[in-house]
């Protein structure tokens, strides 16, 4: 759900340090150190290594240093003066490479391009929607390969607003909203009222596909996948979702009861994934030779109690690595943007939030640039942003089995106990005086409610990650 009591920033993430056989040993000075401290030429050992290039400068300053041909989307490295390197790796990318080589911050605002396509400013994937007409809907790419999304029939000009593109009337009463992220997009057709939801052409529907090195079948959980000769996914998606307005209706959005204290901790939410209160349903997505189709929940498109606009999702994303937020009521948010709660969903202090639902965050990273290293420590940091009151909790970081597009809860078996904290952060000035010292972020900030959970997969640990 998009509203929930605490709250997360995106930018969760994995602190590696590690060692490397060929490391500078503390106390020892390497031919490119020295050269460093005499102010000689390094030129030939950054062109024959940058890692002792960097180690060296590391040394002779006292200070870490990155090692920038070693920079990705995702994941930066450190040379460290004691020889030993840090690897900062994130579940979401955290900057784009532009097409000059340098580096910019990630943007996924529509911009119109000479070809008439649109797409984002900045983003991981080669993305582009249509301008309108019969050219392609969407047009999702990696480097080597790309694969073709066509809506049957022609497209109207979109309106452009931030990072979607909504193409009106694609149907009667119905809307096209196409979304882009940093590493995908979400395709969502608005359903605006009963009658619209009445078409016999939304009881079942279908895309062309078409992939450039790239084959569409079937993934995980009624998902789909887009995979390379090798068989190795380059996208992916879950399962499609949609959902009714009824939480909107209904006001059940956290909220605070006390009018002395109108506060919404949670802020808009994402109107690209179901909120509070909304009525939900899977719908498996069916991949067939050239054709991808979903067939929507009829009870839920033209229920009695259902309140329009309804929404239909299946999103697809880049499979370079894995988050998702699973709850006990059913819903899951594969791939989630910005903040997601964890724990009880329950009230406390007058708030109150839904029918006291339970969130679990899993990630899955695959940090390939330790593969032969020794590890020698590991830390997650998460950040919370908010919580209902100061009493601290007990909030856990568990090593899993495998997570997927189709996880949902409880979401996969625990393996082992990595970690644990009993910490409060509470909702700032709202809690003075009595909100306690806010306490380091080794692997969380902390989160309030029982049975909070961190995922993370054995993915990691089978990377050398013990």
């Amino acid at each position: 759900m998009s509203v929930s009591s605490w709250r997360f920033g995106r930018a969760c993430g994995l602190l590696l340090a590690f060692g490397l056989s060929m490391g500078v040993a503390p106390g020892v000075v390497s031919d490119a150190e020295a050269a460093v401290r005499e102010g000689s030429s390094v030129t030939t050992v950054a062109e024959a290594d940058p890692e002792q290039t960097a180690l060296a400068r590391a040394a002779a300053s006292g200070e870490p240093v990155e090692i920038a041909e070693a920079r990705t989307e995702y994941s930066t490295t450190d040379a460290n003066p004691d020889g030993s390197f840090t690897l900062k790796q994130s579940t979401a990318p955290q900057r784009v490479r532009a097409g000059d080589g340098s580096w910019q911050a990630v943007d996924t605002t529509l911009v119109r391009r000479p070809d008439g396509s649109i797409g984002p400013r900045a983003a991981v994937v080669d993305l582009a929607f249509s301008g309108g007409g019969s050219r392609s809907m969407i047009r999702l790419g990696s480097r080597q390969s790309s694969v073709s999304l066509d809506w049957p029939g022609e497209l109207p000009e979109p309106a452009i607003s931030g990072a979607t593109a909504t193409y009106a009337e694609v149907m009667t009463g119905v809307d096209l909203e196409l979304t882009a992220t940093a590493e995908g997009y979400r395709q969502i057709l608005v359903v605006k009222s009963a009658e619209a939801a009445a078409s016999s052409a939304l009881e079942k529907v279908t895309l062309s596909v078409d992939g450039d090195g790239l084959q569409v079948v079937s993934g995980a959980g009624g998902g789909l996948r887009a995979i390379d000769a090798n068989g190795n996914t380059v996208f992916n998606g879950p399962a499609g979702q949609m959902w009714d307005s009824a939480g909107d209706q209904a006001a059940a959005r956290l909220t605070r009861v006390a009018a002395e204290e109108p506060q919404d901790p949670t802020g808009e939410g994402d109107p690209t994934q179901p909120g509070a209160g909304d009525a939900t349903a899977v719908l498996p997505v069916n991949v067939a030779e050239g054709t991808v189709s979903i067939a929507p929940d009829l009870d839920l498109l033209r229920g009695a109690e259902t309140v329009y606009p309804v929404r239909i999702d299946p999103p697809v994303g880049l499979g370079i690595s894995e988050r998702s937020v699973i709850s006990s009521d059913g819903d899951r948010w594969w791939q989630f943007n910005g903040e997601y709660g964890v724990g009880l969903c329950g009230s406390a202090d007058g708030y109150y939030c839904g029918n006291g639902y339970k969130n679990r965050m899993l990630f899955e990273m695959a940090p390939t640039q330790l593969s032969g290293k020794y590890v020698l420590d590991a830390t997650f940091r998460a950040h919370e942003t908010w919580s209902f009151n100061c009493d601290p909790h007990w909030v856990d970081l568990e090593r899993t089995d495998n997570m997927s597009e189709g996880t949902r809860w409880p979401g996969p078996k625990d393996l082992d106990q990595m970690g644990d904290k009993w910490v409060s952060n509470g909702r700032g000035d709202n809690c003075t005086p009595s909100q306690p010292e806010v306490p380091p972020a080794d692997w969380t900030a902390g989160v309030y409610a029982a049975g909070a959970r961190f995922c993370l997969s054995r993915d990691l640990v089978s990377s050398g990650v013990t």
